[in-house]
């Protein structure tokens, strides 16, 4: 009989993790996973069935919801209930954090998997692509000592602290970072970090969810990168200003999946007009 084992991913466990994510086209980078790694060094997970490394998965925990992520398992050996161990030790793991709504996006066509562990659909999560454009930048750069504020910002508009998870974003890539500001006051900013293929855009947050603001942000973004370069943007699809705003500034839609919760809502902001990555929400 097969002799399945759940175990804790470790940095040794990165190039098994980019495998994983790369048969899946993810185009997680080194960085990505090393980023992820140092924000949650507990949060990832792997399955072993016979000692053979066969799946991954992963959590990120604030304080008021988790989010599950990265439930990959080998392709021949889907079906042997390895995903559905994995996701359930990492809803335990949630639940041991005291966290009373858990997030994830499920890949189209397995919501019924997730439904089967008692989480509700929610709504559509895009992924937006673009090409570059020369914007003029007119947003300000964020510097080091801008992300206080930044992070009680963010805080206040998302009703989670996710200042780890900025900082870290932020030390990895500096130079897209911008902000906006109304009598020195934050009104908005922008992460960018860079991808294999494309730059990814997020989070972008702006006061009220205002469209302008928005709008200035991310093209100061892909202004500063460049028109060579490609963007890639995940979306809330409940969140209309930032789809009509991507859609507006020439973004055509990729691939969709289905954000899904488990025990109690939590209403996600409409300041929020790009997630930071499926993984952290």
């Amino acid at each position: 009989m097969d002799q399945l084992r759940i175990a804790k991913f470790t940095s040794n466990d990165l190039p098994f993790g980019k495998m994983m994510t790369d048969l899946e086209g993810w185009h997680r980078t080194v960085t990505d996973w090393n980023r992820l790694l140092r924000i949650e060094p507990l949060g990832m997970i792997k399955a072993q069935l016979d000692g053979r490394d066969v799946g991954i998965a992963g959590f990120l925990s604030y304080k008021d919801v988790s989010w599950i992520h990265s439930v990959i398992v080998l392709p021949e050996f889907r079906g042997k209930g390895i995903g559905r161990a994995m996701v359930e030790k990492c809803i335990a793991n949630a639940r041991e954090n005291g966290c009373p709504c858990i997030k994830l996006d499920s890949v189209r066509g397995f919501e019924g998997f997730y439904r089967s562990l008692g989480f509700a659909e929610e709504f559509e999560s895009h992924r937006y692509l673009a090409d570059g454009a020369p914007f003029p930048k007119v947003a300000e750069e964020v510097r080091p000592s801008d992300m206080g504020s930044i992070m009680a910002f963010d805080r206040a508009a998302v009703g989670v602290d996710r200042g780890r998870v900025l900082r870290a974003i932020f030390e990895d890539k500096t130079d897209l970072a911008f902000c906006t500001r109304e009598a020195a006051v934050i009104t908005g900013y922008i992460l960018g970090r860079e991808g294999e293929e494309r730059v990814q855009i997020g989070p972008c947050v702006a006061k009220g969810g205002d469209y302008s603001i928005g709008h200035q942000l991310i093209t100061t973004l892909i202004g500063s990168v460049g028109p060579e370069r490609r963007f890639r943007m995940c979306v809330p699809g409940a969140n209309r200003t930032a789809v009509r705003l991507v859609r507006d500034l020439g973004f055509a839609s990729g691939i969709a999946s289905t954000r899904m919760y488990l025990g109690e809502r939590f209403q996600e902001s409409a300041a929020v007009l790009s997630m930071i990555s499926p993984e952290k929400g």
